[in-house]
């Protein structure tokens, strides 16, 4: 005989462990692609600024007043470009990026994982636990992982907003589902 009563509560602890998986991962999107494109940036500087330069120098000349005046202009953005990419590398964003997607995909899976369950349980509670305890144990690991990169509480309000919106849940703060990423003044899901 089944334990109704325990088999809806593992169900129902799969599914928020879906929504927070979720929201985890869309937090850890967002700061790769904010990283992302600061490291576009210095590429793009790093290229194009020698680039104009031997283009002007090559198609003028080394006498060329444009030369004069593009170095006036080079220089500040070559420095500029050179602070930005210290700055990089004393943060270690190419790894802190590369950080970032691997867990945002990590993330996505176990959300995945989780609402499979709250589908498609197993019939049994015991068959019902171990499949929970098999996910759990990787989600442990991966929250053991991304400790190295803590989320500030305004992402978690944001990644919460994000997770109810999709999953169409009511926020346990504020008792409203969210229908966009607007920030409201809940505790919970806003003032991000």
């Amino acid at each position: 005989m089944i334990d109704k009563e325990e088999y809806n509560k593992l169900r129902q602890d799969a599914w928020n462990k879906a929504l927070h998986s979720f929201g985890y991962g869309y937090i850890y999107t967002l700061r790769g692609g904010s990283l992302s494109k600061k490291l576009n940036l210095i590429t793009f500087l790093g290229i194009i600024i020698p680039l104009l330069i031997g283009a002007i120098v090559t198609t003028y000349g080394v006498n060329s007043p444009l030369l004069f005046y593009m170095l006036w202009v080079a220089g500040p953005l070559s420095i500029l470009q050179l602070a930005i990419s210290v700055w990089a590398v004393v943060n270690n964003w190419n790894s802190s990026f590369a950080y970032y997607l691997e867990t945002s995909l990590d993330n996505y899976k176990l959300a995945n994982d989780y609402e499979e369950i709250g589908k498609y349980p197993d019939k049994t509670v015991i068959g019902l636990k171990t499949q929970l305890e098999k996910i759990n144990v990787l989600r442990d690991n991966r929250d053991k992982q991304d400790n190295r990169y803590p989320l500030k509480d305004f992402e978690k309000r944001r990644g919460m907003r994000y997770a109810l919106r999709k999953y169409k849940r009511d926020c346990a703060g504020c008792n409203i589902k969210p229908v966009s990423m607007r920030s409201s003044d809940c505790g919970v899901c806003g003032n991000f």
